[in-house]
């Protein structure tokens, strides 16, 4: 009954946003020629917001008449509308399209009104529902959270995505943009799965573009030229950890902008080169972790799209928060590429497995997750949740095939020949793919060679 009368109540003030002659709060939102005036009630907004409990006190409201007059010109109309229907109702519909164009806006404004369930909310909705959108504007979404600090969960999610492709993330145009001070923090990042050389490019493309006016040719630079790039990145210069450059990388990459290098960093390096002694002036950095996975074949994000099809979740995992660890079993091209008897030596009765197979002469991986064990017992294992795979691209990673089982009783085909495999779709040691106990077609032909194929014990954290 508490239930019914509660939502009686919601209703009821529900109502007051739509229709109500009792106002006695007028907002002035917005600047320039995008303002907008806003009448609310001062019961409603102190009860909801420690901001407006503020604003609206005795010593600092302003008043006209009957009114109590509030400015908010860093907060756009239509995000403001968002929030303030949300404070009389309590709800927001995130699938409105008109939400999720602004979800970066509606944070900012909810932090400076200090709403906290709010931000809350938004976090947890775009980490689990909308994450593909935060990819696609990831400069936004970092620099946004970057300012709001009770945006941190979103802002550590950010990183997470950046360490885990950090390429793709220092390909985006809007990457040329990004503020100085996030640079460097996402600089300091130990957990990178990108080569020294190329943070190294990226931070020199970055201090170019805050130039326009750079001659495109070196050859045509003045002294002044160096001088500016100089000052534009030396903050930055301490978190290249430039020991870990080879030295031809060194000659051809860094050597060309030593006039914007501290002296004795330049020096040390020249020592480093010629001697191969670590210096004892300038401070060396330890190389970049390049993520957990002991794999040729596939890096962390693969992980982490295989991770959540184990789970069943539509928008993959950022590696560094899968609840899995996979632990490499056996390896076709260090332990025996066609040798199914070691395969079952090393991967029988070692629970869920993740099986990679990269095919010779294209880009293609083909795999399956088997959630029970292999045992050459000579027959059929049954699964509901196991399932095969493909991806048409290993570059790109477009196009991704998932196939669950269709028929579960059929799932795992455990003998102790080079058929055994998922099903009879895929035998990997035989060199057939075909679609028979699996939902989905993932390879055009039936025929392929290996390459070569990993096995990983996948192991719940």
């Amino acid at each position: 009954m508490s239930t019914e009368l509660d939502k009686l109540l919601i209703r009821d003030i529900s109502r007051l946003y739509e229709d109500s002659d009792d106002h006695n709060v007028q907002i002035q939102v917005g600047h320039g020629s995008n303002v907008r005036v806003f009448k609310a009630h001062s019961v409603i907004l102190r009860a909801r917001s420690s901001y407006f409990r503020a604003a609206l006190s005795s010593n600092w409201a302003k008043k006209d008449g009957d009114y109590m007059i509030l400015h908010q010109p860093n907060i756009s109309p239509i995000v403001f509308e968002i929030i303030l229907k949300y404070l009389y109702t309590g709800k927001i519909s995130m699938d409105d399209m008109n939400i999720r164009v602004n979800y970066t806006c509606l944070l900012a404004a909810a932090d400076e009104l200090a709403i906290i369930e709010l931000i809350d909310h938004i976090q947890e909705h775009v980490i689990k529902n909308d994450a593909a959108l935060l990819k696609r504007k990831l400069v936004e979404f970092l620099t946004t959270t970057a300012r709001h600090e009770a945006c941190s969960k979103l802002h550590k999610y950010c990183e997470g995505v950046i360490c885990d492709d950090p390429i793709k993330f220092f390909s985006l145009e809007e990457f040329y943009y990004l503020d100085k001070s996030i640079l460097i923090n996402i600089l300091k990042k130990e957990l990178f799965n990108i080569k020294e050389i190329e943070v190294w490019d990226y931070l020199i493309k970055w201090g170019k573009a805050q130039h326009p006016k750079f001659p495109s040719d070196m050859s045509n630079w003045k002294p002044s030229d160096f001088s500016t790039l100089k000052e534009t990145i030396q903050d930055c210069i301490p978190h290249i950890r430039f020991f870990n450059i080879s030295g031809l990388d060194y000659y051809n990459k860094v050597r060309p902008y030593k006039k914007i290098l501290p002296k004795e960093l330049r020096d040390d390096m020249e020592q480093f080169y010629i001697t191969n002694q670590i210096p004892s002036r300038s401070i060396v950095l330890p190389p970049r972790e390049k993520g957990g996975i002991d794999s040729k074949i596939i890096n962390p994000t693969y992980a982490a799209i295989f991770a959540s099809w184990i789970d069943k979740k539509e928008e993959p995992y950022q590696f560094h928060y899968i609840p899995y660890k996979f632990e490499l079993l056996i390896r076709g091209s260090r332990h025996g590429l066609n040798d199914y008897r070691e395969f079952l030596k090393r991967c029988s009765n070692k629970g869920p497995t993740l099986v990679v197979i990269k095919v010779r002469g294209s880009n293609r991986l083909l795999g399956g997750y088997n959630p029970v064990k292999w045992c050459a017992s000579g027959g059929y294992l049954s699964s509901n949740d196991s399932f095969i795979f493909s991806f048409d691209n290993n570059n790109h990673m477009t196009k991704p095939i998932l196939s669950r089982v269709k028929t579960p009783d059929r799932a795992i085909f455990n003998v102790e020949d080079e058929y055994l495999g998922f099903g009879s779709d895929l035998e990997w040691f035989a060199g057939i793919c075909e679609q028979n106990d699996y939902q989905q077609k993932i390879y055009n032909g039936i025929e392929f060679i290996m390459e070569d194929y990993e096995v990983f014990q996948v192991v719940k954290l």
